[in-house]
């Protein structure tokens, strides 16, 4: 029984397409990453403490990258057992994950092709997957 996986992604959810023995498994991930989050009276790009002014940008940066490891763990986790992996999605998001499958002994030699893509549906990712797999 050969397992494929399809993965669409991008920073916000991902959707794992699971094909076995010509059957097809749609999953939705969400991903918790914080986008831009403004606090009430944010008007410069720092805060005042006392005298002192503080920039938190390092403090956000630190946390965007922690979430997006645990996202891309979560995939991982997902996909651990897939006999070949097909990524894609728009921006960088394909690019990073790549990387967190090539620092696995075991999973490095499954991802299959990384590709750009724009905003899909769920049937188009489907028929992407099956005709990178070549499953009718």
């Amino acid at each position: 029984m050969k397992k494929n996986v399809g993965i669409w992604l991008d920073n916000e959810k991902a959707y794992i397409i699971t094909l076995v023995n010509g059957s097809e498994q749609i999953e939705k991930i969400e991903s918790n990453v914080e986008s831009r989050v403004r606090y009430n009276g944010e008007k410069k790009a720092y805060s005042r403490l006392g005298g002192m002014f503080i920039n938190p940008q390092k403090k956000k940066t630190k946390r965007k990258k922690h979430q997006l490891k645990d996202y891309f763990d979560n995939i991982l986790q997902k996909t651990r057992d897939a006999n070949e992996i097909y990524i894609f999605g728009p921006a960088d998001a394909k690019n990073n994950l790549k990387k967190t499958f090539q620092k696995e002994k075991n999973l490095k030699e499954k991802v299959k092709k990384v590709e750009s893509s724009d905003k899909l549906t769920q049937n188009q990712m489907v028929a992407r997957v099956k005709k990178v797999f070549e499953v009718a």
